[in-house]
């Protein structure tokens, strides 16, 4: 417990958000009225050393083919980066932790580590993906704020209901197409997708 405050995280809203947000409110929370930059810093090495020690006895598994749809997608020729609000670190120990690190270059994505909001996260790992901004994007996620930061990025949005939120909820929150989970039919999905654009 590194607040000193038990169950802290029930006051926190986790799902879409990046690592800043979340330690930031969690160090408000904890009655840090307005934690600096060094503060948030601190909670985050400590959350990094906990989960590279927690993935060790507890793995993440992956839900759908995501190493059958991410491949797919590469076979089709499209150029698959990370959109995540986990910092850097954090996202290599998750993927490592579910089998999936060998399928993503870490190097073509944007984290947590990059800014605040999604969109700044998703602008740099399109940054990375695409220097010169010249090919369409298209982001998968599972929450609303995912689909709210591709649309501040311009990007079009396929939402799966693969966490929190069930397919109403982000078909309400305006994403392109919902699936259940990724697989690799989302080749078709995005195919379609661009020619509509």
């Amino acid at each position: 417990m590194i607040t000193g405050i038990a169950e802290l995280h029930n006051r926190v809203e986790f799902a879409g958000r990046t690592d800043v947000q979340i330690a930031r409110d969690l160090l408000v929370q904890a009655g840090n009225a307005c934690p600096t930059a060094e503060d948030v810093q601190k909670l985050l090495d400590q959350y990094v050393v906990l989960l590279e020690r927690w993935v060790q006895s507890r793995r993440y598994r992956p839900i759908g083919n995501v190493r059958e749809g991410v491949i797919a997608l590469r076979v089709a020729g499209a150029t698959v980066g990370l959109g995540t609000g986990n910092l850097r670190r954090g996202a290599e120990a998750k993927l490592r932790s579910a089998g999936l690190d060998d399928l993503f270059d870490l190097d073509l994505g944007g984290y947590g580590d990059d800014g605040e909001s999604r969109a700044d996260v998703l602008r740099a790992g399109v940054k990375r993906c695409d220097p010169t901004g010249d090919l369409p994007v298209i982001v998968v996620g599972d929450t609303p704020h995912d689909i709210r930061a591709a649309r501040a990025i311009g990007a079009g949005c396929i939402a799966v209901h693969t966490g929190t939120y069930d397919a109403r909820a982000l078909a309400d929150c305006g994403a392109d197409v919902v699936l259940p989970c990724i697989e690799p039919s989302i080749v078709q999905v995005v195919r379609a997708m661009l020619m509509l654009r």
